[in-house]
């Protein structure tokens, strides 16, 4: 089963990469550069110590953004799944968040916050309102016959917690994290473009298309796309090994 998936996954990418050999040839070679071209440029690339500083700059701000407004957004939304009055009060800053585009946020980042904190900031505004409505959806899926059962026979809370809340609330959790994964990818990126931020991909993308290197554009996308899905990969798999947890039999 596992060498089929793989077989398929190949032809699929060797479709795509087929096609973009075709629209490049069509088109310009200059301005949609080959996948021959994007290889040559992303080797050239790896030879350099700078590359991977960038890369692990930007993968840095990423993660942070990651942990920080994963982690908001659980406190933020197991609290609203607890009160009303939180949720309630919360409701108008997610709906601003979700309505805002990027490109404002990042804007105004800029004039009030140091730029080297703009990606992690942007990052961190994008993924909280994933987590919090995903976790806040997940607590309110508990039965409430079965809360309120738990309440009359004074079931202890390490066991409300273990037998009734996550497994309600873990699997919203898993697909909050997936989620957040590629919106807070873009979203750092994009800030690093707008923030003019040195040894970062984002800067490196606009400096190639400032200086008409459309190559090393889609060679330091390749990258973020790269990066992004190993991040992605990693997570499922760690997910995977946290499967047992859904029985919680740990009580």
């Amino acid at each position: 089963m596992k060498v089929s998936k793989i077989r398929e996954g190949f032809f699929i990418l060797l479709f795509w990469i087929g096609l973009w050999w075709i629209v490049s040839l069509l088109y310009n070679n200059f301005i949609i550069p080959t996948p021959l071209d994007t290889l040559r440029v992303l080797f050239q690339l790896s030879k350099t110590s700078a590359t991977y500083i960038t890369i692990g700059l930007s993968l840095l701000r990423v993660l942070m953004s990651l942990f920080i407004g994963i982690g908001l957004g659980v406190l933020f939304g197991m609290l609203a799944g607890v009160s009303r009055t939180v949720r309630k009060t919360l409701q108008p800053f997610v709906l601003l968040i979700k309505s805002t585009p990027v490109v404002s946020f990042i804007i105004i980042l800029n004039i009030y916050v140091d730029r080297e904190l703009v990606p992690i900031v942007c990052g961190i505004l994008l993924c909280f309102p994933i987590m919090y409505s995903n976790i806040n959806q997940g607590y309110r899926m508990v039965d409430h016959k079965l809360i309120h059962m738990s309440s009359v026979y004074q079931v202890p809370m390490k066991r409300k917690i273990f037998r009734l809340y996550l497994p309600s609330t873990m699997p919203y959790f898993f697909a909050g994290i997936l989620t957040s994964i590629g919106i807070c990818w873009k979203a750092t990126i994009a800030a690093e473009v707008l923030a003019f931020l040195p040894k970062s991909i984002g800067y490196e993308i606009f400096s190639s298309k400032n200086i008409l290197e459309y190559d090393f554009v889609f060679a330091w996308t390749v990258i973020i796309v790269i990066c992004s899905l190993l991040i992605e990969i990693l997570t499922k798999q760690l997910i995977k090994k946290l499967n047992y947890y859904e029985r919680f039999k740990v009580i």
